[in-house]
Parts: C-alpha cells; structure tokens; sequence
C-alpha cells in the first residue's frame, strides 16, 4: 500500500461525503470529481491490490457511509476484474458501486445504528432506501441512466427474493448483481451493530455456500476469481499456530498465499516479520482466516 493508494480512498470518500451531503440539502449533485476518482481506482487496482489492504482496517460499528461507499465500488472492481470486463466497463461499475447507496440517507441513524432486529415499520422503511437513491441519481440525467438502475436493483436477487421489485435473474443488471454482492461481502467483513465482523475468508464462504443461491452464478465466479480468499493485508493463523499477514497471493494457488509471520506459535510478537511463500513451504499451511480485532483482543495469537 502506498501513500497514493491511502490518497485515492480519501479523495473517494471525500467526494461521497460532499454528494450525500448535497443530496440531504436537495442540492444538484456533481459527480464529475468523483468520476476521475474511481478511474484512478480502476487503474491502481489493475496492477496491485493496494487500494483493497485499506477496506480491511479496523473500524467501529457506527457506520461511516462514504468509507461503506468506497469500500463496495472496491470490491465491485476486483468482481468486475474476475469477469474479464474492460477498463471503460471497470470504470462505469465502479461509479454505480459508489453511489448505490445515496438513498441510505433517508434513514434515520437511530435505525442504522440498532444492534437488534428492526420493527416492521422501520424494515419498511429501510427497504425504501432503493428508491429514494434511484430517484436522487435520475436527476443527473440520461447520461447516468444505468447509475440510478444500479441503485433501485442492487438488492434485487437472483431467486426474487429480493426489494424492492422482486427481480429475478435476467430482469436485474448485472452491475446490480455485482453491486449487490459486493455490498454483501462489504458488510459481512466490515463491524456493524447488528452482526459480528467476518474475516475475509469467512466472509467468502458464507457467500458462496449459504447464500449462493442469492447471486448469479457467472458473478460469483467472478466474486471467486477477483478477490482472493485470503486477500493481502488479511491476517491468517498457520497450522504451526502462527499468526501472520498475507503480503501476496498466487491466482492459481488462492489457499497458499505469501505470508509475513507476526507471532510466534505461543502469540509472542516477532521482533523481525518472516517472510513465508507458501507454495514454496510444504510443510506450512493456512488453518484459518482472522480479524483484526480478534488478534488485537488476543484471540487471535
């Protein structure tokens, strides 16, 4: 990760604070910055995954929207990547992933910040956000047509189970499939009020197991093929008890990643970090996927 990587997230996020703050005032919204933004982040992700270490950090379970925003167009990039789309496509996708959740403001932080389940009312009204996005992006006019799609569609599914149409399968863009999983695996790995924090590979088989049925097929194939199962910058424990952090990862061997190894096997920090390649190192391999938070509360080593 670089300083232009930790750069281009802030520039995001900062563009999506001004646009829903805009948005809360009925303000025309401009999206002209935040589009050479995420161009910026389509290249950086082309060649390294710098920009995704930084979804990966440890934050507090008040949700901070431009950061949620920035972290999904993210992942949608890396999806959009497993499915072989183009640098143009890349950079349409990951303009509609930043601004899905425009609506969102509509909802009372009282609601979004409930650690138990939410009433009928307050579900209803949640589940309004679709449109209200959909409606505030159609006001950039026909040019950014697919943008306000995305918006209304993204918690469509694949079995019609989703809001707020009831869509199914071919009836739903599929920036919107891809959106839709990326904010999925987004709030799975990130800490909320009303779930605990999944590591990134826990995350990816809740997915792609209990949930698959929610999600196109071709897109979770792209969901497998863009973001590696241990990305880099996650942390993992080996089968020596180690804990340790995934500096790379091999497309072709996604289960034995390059690792830097941070403890010894009793927890004790390294004064030196090792550098391990797995596929390199037989006798060494990944038991499972950990968060920050359960290595920094000492689960973890």
């Amino acid at each position: 990760m670089s300083g232009l990587h930790r750069a281009l997230y802030q520039a995001g996020r900062k563009e999506l604070a001004q646009i829903l703050e805009a948005a809360r005032g009925a303000k025309p919204l401009e999206v002209g910055a935040l589009r050479r933004v995420v161009a910026g982040m389509v290249d950086a992700l082309a060649i390294g995954d710098g920009l995704q270490v930084l979804t990966l950090g440890v934050g507090d379970t008040i949700l901070d929207f431009p950061a949620h925003m920035v972290n999904v167009a993210i992942f949608a990039v890396k999806i959009g990547q497993g499915l072989g789309y183009g640098r143009d496509e890349l950079r349409r996708l990951a303009l509609a992933a930043s601004l899905h959740d425009v609506g969102m403001l509509a909802v009372p932080q009282r609601i979004l910040e409930k650690p138990g389940v939410l009433s009928p009312d307050e579900l209803t009204l949640v589940r309004e956000h679709p449109k209200k996005g959909s409606r505030i992006l159609q006001a950039l006019g026909p040019e950014y047509d697919w943008v306000a799609t995305v918006a209304l569609q993204e918690h469509e599914r694949e079995d019609g189970s989703g809001y707020p149409g009831g869509l199914k399968m071919d009836g739903i863009h599929e920036h919107a499939k891809i959106v839709g999983l990326a904010d999925s695996y987004e709030a799975l790995t990130r800490p909320r009020p009303y779930q605990k924090q999944r590591a990134p590979f826990d995350a990816m088989k809740e997915v792609t197991g209990r949930s698959r049925h929610l999600f196109a097929h071709n897109v979770l194939k792209g969901f497998i093929q863009g973001l590696s199962a241990f990305p880099v910058g996650s942390l993992v424990r080996l089968n020596s008890g180690e804990v340790a952090r995934v500096v790379a990862t091999h497309p072709a061997l996604p289960l034995r990643p390059v690792v830097e190894v941070l403890t010894g096997s009793l927890g004790e920090q390294l004064r030196s970090p090792r550098r391990v390649d797995l596929t390199q190192n037989s006798l060494l391999h990944v038991t499972e996927s950990l968060t920050s938070d359960a290595v920094r509360d000492g689960e973890g080593a």
